[in-house]
């Protein structure tokens, strides 16, 4: 399964994702949601502060953003964060390494 967590960071996301936006994950394995709290973020950004994670880049206005996390199959964020397979972004430059992961678990 896969979950894009879409949040608001440029002057322009000032509500959810149209359908244009969405077709652009046209898998039946796909879940998208909108977080316009960033609770997604600010739990990985919290997990980065202890030592935890340790997220390759896409920081926007204090937020993480445009950021791929894989995580496997059976993983449950709980008061720790799983670590994650793959841990970068942004999302264009990481799209063959994701993909990579998302198939192995086909």
């Amino acid at each position: 399964m896969v979950f894009a967590v879409w949040e608001p960071i440029l002057p322009t996301d000032w509500s959810a994702p149209g359908t244009s936006a969405l077709h652009r994950l046209n898998d039946r394995r796909v879940r998208q949601f909108w977080d316009p709290g960033h609770l997604v973020a600010a739990a990985i950004k919290k997990a980065e502060a202890s030592g935890q994670l340790h997220p390759e880049c896409c920081e926007r206005e204090g937020f993480l953003w445009d950021l791929s996390a894989a995580y496997a199959p059976g993983a449950r964020w709980n008061d720790r964060l799983p670590e994650p397979v793959l841990l970068s972004g942004p999302v264009v430059e990481v799209a063959a390494a994701l993909e990579s992961v998302v198939a192995k678990d086909k």
